[in-house]
C-alpha cells in the first residue's frame, strides 16, 4: 500500500492540470459575436462559446491548427484553474464550477519555455440553471457522451436500481472490483512520457486499468451519466502529503458524500468515495493513511 501511495503521489503531480507554471507576457483584445441561439466570442486566434455558460460549461477552440502550445485559464474571485487547449482546432469543454457570478476566461499562446502571451480575454456572467450543474456536465477531465461505453455500462448496472443510493453503490462497487492500479502507466508518468494526460473513460473501462485520476474520472462520468452530481476532487492526503484524486457525490436528502474513515458503504452511510484506495484495500478496514477523513485536504474540484 505504501508503494501504491507513493506512486499515486508522483502521478497526480505529473497529471494535475491545475498546477501549471507559466508567465503572461502580453495581451490581445477580443471581439464578440452573438446571435439569438448562440453566445460566441471570437478573438484573433481562438473562440469562446459561452452558449451553455448557465449550465456551467464553456466550449473553447483555436480558429486554426497550430504547432504552438496553448492554455486556458478560468478565474473567479481570485481562484484560478489552468488547462491545456487542443492545438488541432478541436473544441474542448471547460467547467465553470466556482459558483454564480463573473468569470474571466483567457486563452494563452506559448511564446518560449514557460512564457505565455494572452491572445483572448473574455468576462462572462454565469447564473446556474441547476445548483449542481457543474458536476453533471461532460467536461475536459470528465468526458463522456451518449455513445460512450462507460455510459452504457452505467445504464446496465443501474437498470434495476430503485434509488440514487443504489445507483451509486452499483457503480462504485463495479469500479472498485474491476479496475486495477496501472503500474506501467505509473512508470511512464514518472518518466515524463505522459505529460498533459487526460483520462479516456472508455479506455479505462475496457482495459480495467487506471491511476487515481483515471478512477475518479471514470466514476464521475458514469455517475453523471445517471444524472447524479459528482465531483472529481484533487488535493492532498496526510500523513504523507501525497497529491491525489477522489470523488464526492451529491444525493438528495444527504448532500455531498465526502471522505470519512472507512472504505465501503455500510448500508446507511457512504463513508469514503476514494475508489483508488478502496480497490487496493478490499477488506474495507480503516488504515492510518485514510485516518478519520480529516487527512484529506481539497485543492481543486472539477
Amino acid at each position: 500500500m505504501k508503494r501504491l501511495i507513493s506512486m499515486v503521489a508522483l502521478i497526480a503531480l505529473v497529471f494535475s492540470v491545475s498546477i501549471l507554471d507559466f508567465t503572461q507576457v502580453s495581451a490581445a483584445g477580443s471581439e464578440s459575436a452573438a446571435d439569438e441561439a448562440q453566445v460566441i466570442y471570437k478573438g484573433t486566434k481562438s473562440q469562446i462559446d459561452a452558449t451553455n455558460s448557465n449550465d456551467a460549461y464553456l466550449s473553447i477552440k483555436l480558429l486554426e491548427k497550430s504547432a504552438k502550445k496553448y492554455k486556458v485559464t478560468i478565474e473567479k474571485s481570485g481562484v484560478k484553474y489552468t488547462y491545456d487547449l487542443r492545438s488541432d482546432g478541436t473544441a474542448d469543454i471547460y467547467s465553470l464550477q466556482m459558483g454564480n457570478g463573473k468569470y474571466t476566461v483567457k486563452v494563452l499562446e506559448n511564446v518560449s519555455g514557460t512564457k505565455y502571451s494572452v491572445v483572448q480575454t473574455q468576462d462572462i456572467e454565469v447564473k446556474y440553471s441547476n445548483p449542481n450543474a457543474p458536476f453533471l456536465a461532460s467536461t475536459q477531465n470528465v468526458s463522456f457522451n451518449a455513445k460512450s461505453k462507460a455510459v452504457a455500462k452505467a445504464a446496465e448496472l443501474c437498470k434495476s436500481a430503485k434509488t440514487t443510493l443504489e445507483k451509486v453503490e452499483k457503480i462504485y462497487g463495479y469500479v472498485v472490483s474491476n479496475v486495477t492500479y496501472d503500474t506501467e502507466k505509473a512508470k511512464k508518468a514518472i518518466d515524463g512520457q505522459l505529460s498533459g494526460y487526460i483520462p479516456d473513460v472508455d479506455v479505462i473501462l475496457t482495459s480495467n486499468k487506471g491511476i487515481c485520476f483515471d478512477y475518479s474520472s471514470l466514476m464521475a462520468a458514469m455517475l453523471r451519466s445517471q444524472n447524479i452530481p459528482t465531483k472529481l476532487v484533487m488535493g492532498y492526503v496526510a500523513p504523507d502529503n501525497v497529491y491525489h484524486a477522489w470523488n464526492e457525490v451529491f444525493i438528495d436528502g444527504m448532500g455531498w458524500i465526502k471522505i470519512q474513515s472507512s472504505v465501503y458503504f455500510d448500508g446507511k452511510n457512504w463513508s469514503r468515495m476514494d475508489s483508488t484506495f478502496a480497490a487496493g484495500n478490499k477488506g474495507g478496514g480503516k488504515t492510518k493513511f485514510i485516518g478519520d477523513g480529516s487527512n484529506y485536504s481539497k485543492k481543486y474540484e472539477y
